[in-house]
């Protein structure tokens, strides 16, 4: 869905919500109507990830290349500068609600933002870009909008959902319309004439996310943060529930913990393959967990189940953080235990 013009129109402006594709979009466009080409080397600075406001502050206080016309900052996954109203900078504050001329700012958030008073857009300067159209939601779509939305896409891809396969497929992927597009463009390619049958779709929604999930893992084993990393933010922005990916770090520590408890116990060979609820054929992963066991010890064992324990928490939204950044954290965790 193409972003409003009015909202591209906007020097200063925010974007949030689940849906990826919807994101990408509307940030490409509001870049193509902010920012010269021939300048962009210059004039646009992109903040890291999850950057402090004054990071943000010191990018928009930078000069203006000679012969730009105007200054571009973008930041990324500024999830973290909405978590507190009372934390934004007064100087910060004072460029949000008056714009200087010659300065662009867009903010981009991966989750919905609330609004509620409050809440992080429940405030002012907030409240305030919200009555003039600087913020535009891309979250997912309501309950209601998701068959029609399927079966709008399917239609312009020339398949044909056979039975229950609508709401099926509305019920696995839920309202992303990123998640709800790779589904279909994966069953279009296994689909014989175009058919899809509700056994299909089965297949395919728990296929991709078994998948998403054992990527993420599978790189945090080998120490690949990179990887681990892309993975995982990859299936958050797809929109994977996070608990099924902690569920998938959850069995490992878990495993972790059980090898440390029968090696403690002496137990040897088939045992402790037992303890770990593995069988014979998976005896090649026992080396895998005694290289993360011998390098984090007890006291590295207790603190992984902890932070897996604390992710739950941050994530059902029994403690402060509600970013991605607890997932991030495990993840570095993860790849400091396992990777060699």
């Amino acid at each position: 869905m193409a972003a409003p013009a009015a909202w591209l129109n906007h020097d200063f402006a925010l974007v949030h919500g689940e849906d990826g594709d919807g994101r990408r979009e509307a940030v490409e466009g509001w870049k193509r109507k902010h920012v010269d080409p021939e300048w962009a080397d210059f004039s646009l600075t992109i903040c890291s990830e999850g950057c402090p406001w004054p990071e943000v502050l010191s990018a928009l206080q930078e000069a203006s290349p000679l012969g730009a016309e105007a200054r571009t900052v973008l930041v990324p996954a500024a999830d973290n500068l909405f978590t507190r109203t009372k934390d934004l900078p007064a100087p910060v504050k004072t460029l949000l609600e008056k714009p200087p001329a010659g300065l662009k700012l867009l903010l981009v958030a991966w989750t919905s933002l609330p609004a509620a008073p409050g809440k992080a857009l429940g405030a002012k300067p907030w409240t305030d870009w919200a009555k003039a159209g600087r913020i535009l939601k891309v979250g997912a779509m309501e309950a209601g909008d998701i068959p029609g939305f399927i079966e709008a896409e399917a239609r312009r891809m020339g398949l044909s959902l056979q039975g229950s396969a609508v709401s099926l497929l509305a019920q696995r992927q839920g309202g992303h319309p990123g998640l709800i597009k790779r589904a279909l463009e994966v069953l279009d390619l296994l689909a014989d004439n175009h058919q899809v049958s509700e056994a299909m779709v089965d297949q395919v929604t728990f296929r991709l996310a078994e998948q998403k999930a054992f990527a993420w893992s599978g790189a945090w084993q080998k120490g690949d943060v990179a990887n681990a990393i892309k993975a995982l933010k990859g299936a958050l922005e797809d929109g994977d529930e996070p608990l099924m990916l902690l569920g998938q770090a959850r069995r490992e520590v878990d495993r972790l913990v059980r090898l440390f408890e029968a090696e403690a116990a002496g137990l040897k060979g088939p045992e402790v393959l037992s303890a770990l609820g593995l069988s014979p054929r998976q005896a090649f992963l026992l080396d895998g967990y005694k290289g993360a066991l011998n390098k984090v010890k007890a006291k590295g064992v207790k603190g992984l189940l902890t932070r897996v324990n604390q992710c739950e928490k941050d994530i059902k939204g029994m403690a402060l953080s509600r970013s991605e950044a607890p997932l991030l954290d495990l993840t570095l965790a993860l790849c400091r235990a396992w990777g060699r």
